[in-house]
């Protein structure tokens, strides 16, 4: 930082000082021609016609100037006399002042003289039938420039120095509020300054904090969440191995006893129908875990269903299990409920909530069925079971978790029915919510 600054204050002040000296140098010149002109013009009324037309006269009038350059020439512009060299005879007429001088009266230009290789600055005036020109020697611009160069570079010296000075005194009173916004910024706290102009930077870094802050949080709750998915998987496996082998080991054993034993028929039927059902529940179980896989990678086209009618299929489907239990179902259901979505999707979470519902209810208890329609269409089912305590509710939805341990497995429950219908939802747009009161029931509402 402080290099930086040090390099363009000196980029500046240098490129500053080179450009005040070729200003200078040109306004310098400018002045000094402009004297010339005034000077060349006294220099004139010296002039008289006592001065003979050719080189003894030019060199007695230059004498008098002073050494000023004086030439002679005719109204055409012919040399007739030059104090500093023989040029007689030679035309002059092409020359500014000379071109001038003929046609106005007088005339005045800058140049190099080609006769005595110097910068001069002449002056021509029409005088009686003649033609006086007047020139002295001047500086050129550049060698005005040439002549500032060892005052330039003592400038320059003395431009380094002071640079250097004020660049490491400038950079410590601005580098040291900035470093201590730096210091504040590594405590985690709010950043606050007395300078304005620091005010957008202490911005930045709280609002850099605040983000920090937030990925944190972040990043705890992702470890947090690979933690409420491991332990539900470590969860799940230890109970689906279970279930698992209860009815395997049943089969096993119905099957050695079919193999081997002598038995009457009526005891044959009896360990088919064993067979089958632990079959069943194997196959509910398989069937399951493939149908929560298969939700994220199934992309079928959405046509209109009606989910009233959904719903009253679904729950005449069911209703047998739930008199099993001696549960009454109740329906509050709207006609002509028309959204875009999959029969088998609507299905399957009704499904599943109304078997929820069933599976965790008390002998004798009630469950209501709400499908209502409107801007802001719905689907309720509400339960007399055990509930859920307040500390599993954050868990319901989570794959492969049970309330009730007691329950798991039985009529077809693993753990994965709530789970399936929160991932219905949400691939779908739906929000659904659960509340609960132990031992009073549960309610699930669904907003489409």
């Amino acid at each position: 930082m402080r290099k930086r600054i040090l390099l363009v204050s000196l980029g500046i002040t240098i490129i500053s000082l080179i450009l005040l000296t070729i200003g200078s140098a040109e306004t310098f010149y400018n002045t000094l021609i402009g004297h010339s002109e005034e000077y060349l013009k006294v220099y004139m009324n010296e002039y008289t016609s006592d001065y003979a037309p050719d080189d003894v006269g030019a060199k007695a009038l230059s004498e008098k100037l002073g050494g000023a350059r004086v030439t002679f020439m005719d109204l055409s512009g012919t040399v007739t006399g030059d104090s500093e060299s023989s040029i007689d005879g030679a035309v002059h007429s092409d020359r500014d002042e000379v071109r001038e001088a003929i046609v106005s009266g007088e005339g005045f230009s800058v140049r190099d003289s080609a006769t005595i290789g110097k910068n001069m600055i002449y002056y021509c005036k029409k005088i009686d039938n003649r033609l006086v020109r007047i020139a002295i020697c001047s500086s050129s611009q550049f060698g005005i420039m040439i002549k500032s160069m060892p005052t330039l570079i003592w400038l320059l010296l003395v431009d380094v120095f002071f640079c250097f000075v004020f660049t490491y005194i400038g950079t410590f009173y601005i580098l040291k509020p900035v470093e201590e916004l730096a210091a504040k910024s590594g405590k985690n706290e709010k950043i606050t300054t007395k300078y304005d102009e620091f005010e957008p930077i202490a911005e930045i870094l709280n609002k850099r904090n605040e983000e920090i802050t937030e990925k944190i949080e972040e990043l705890k709750q992702e470890k947090d969440i690979v933690i409420k998915i491991q332990n539900s998987k470590d969860e799940f496996i230890s109970n689906i191995t279970h279930e698992m082998n209860t009815p395997l080991t049943g089969i096993c054993g119905f099957a050695e006893l079919l193999a081997k034993e002598d038995l009457s028929e009526e005891q044959k039927k009896k360990a088919a129908e064993n067979i089958l059902t632990q079959s069943g529940r194997l196959s509910e179980l398989i069937k399951n875990v493939i149908n929560y896989n298969e939700i994220d990678s199934e992309e079928l086209p959405l046509y209109e269903v009606n989910i009233g009618d959904i719903a009253r299929d679904t729950v005449e489907v069911l209703s047998p299990a739930a008199k099993k239990k001696n549960i009454e179902i109740t329906t509050d259901i709207d006609s002509g409920i028309i959204l875009k979505s999959r029969y088998e999707v609507i299905s399957e979470i009704l499904g599943n909530l109304i078997k929820n519902a069933i599976q965790y209810n008390k002998e004798g208890g009630k469950i209501s069925v709400t499908v209502k329609g409107g801007d802001e269409p719905f689907i309720e089912v509400t339960d007399t079971g055990i509930g859920v305590s307040e500390e599993n509710m954050t868990r319901i939805f989570d794959r492969f978790y049970t309330v009730d341990k007691s329950h798991s497995g039985k009529n077809g429950g693993f753990g994965l029915g709530l789970a399936i219908v929160k991932k219905l939802c949400n691939k779908a747009g739906w929000k659904i919510t659960a509340s609960s009161v132990v031992g009073s029931g549960t309610t699930f509402k669904i907003v489409m």
